[in-house]
Parts: structure tokens; C-alpha cells; sequence
């Protein structure tokens, strides 16, 4: 299992097509669970979560992706 973090335009907008997709691995999930306030990757519960704009701005700086902070974006874990 691992993090990914993926971004959509904002509603309301037509084109509800994937925008910003990212796998996180290694010490990029590690941050990323801080990020969420995760201890585990079984504390993410299996479903999406949508990011808060303080946290976006904090994945875009990890990521260095200054874009994404545009998009409505989720976290989840993927088998």
C-alpha cells in the first residue's frame, strides 16, 4: 500500500477529468502522513480524504508542484 495524492478543478466546473495525479513513496509518504497528522498508512482509513488549502500549500512545497494548490485535492491509499 502506499499514498497518492490526486487534484481536480474546482466546482463548478464541467471538466471533472484528473488534473494532478502523484504516488507517494518513501520519505515523501513519510512527510505526508505529518502533513495529514497520520501516524500509519492504515490512520488514512481506506478512503479519500479532501486536503485543506494549509495543506495543499505544504504538498505543493514538498512536491515543488506551486500549481496544484489551484486544484481540490484528495489523499488516499491505493493497494
Amino acid at each position: 500500500m502506499y499514498l497518492q495524492l490526486t487534484g481536480f478543478l474546482p466546482e463548478p466546473n464541467e471538466d471533472d477529468s484528473l488534473k494532478f495525479k502523484h504516488a507517494l513513496h518513501g520519505d515523501v509518504e513519510v512527510k505526508s502522513l505529518e502533513i495529514m497528522g497520520w501516524k500509519t498508512l492504515e490512520d488514512a482509513g481506506g478512503w479519500e480524504t479532501e486536503i485543506t488549502a494549509d495543506q495543499a500549500i505544504r504538498f505543493a512545497e514538498l512536491l515543488d508542484e506551486p500549481q496544484i494548490v489551484s486544484l481540490v485535492l484528495f489523499i488516499g491509499c491505493v493497494a
